[in-house]
């Protein structure tokens, strides 16, 4: 029961981890993005 509920709590935090690596990647690309539209309209 120990080792299931261990092997459960590990994927969930990779899992959470996983997601928040993406959201990151997403918000970094995002910014980028705005700064290049910004520069392009001025």
């Amino acid at each position: 029961m120990r080792t299931a509920m261990n092997k459960r709590a590990i994927i969930a935090s990779r899992q959470t981890g996983f997601a928040g690596e993406t959201v990151r990647a997403l918000a970094s690309t995002l910014l980028l993005l705005g700064l290049i539209g910004d520069r392009r309209v001025r």
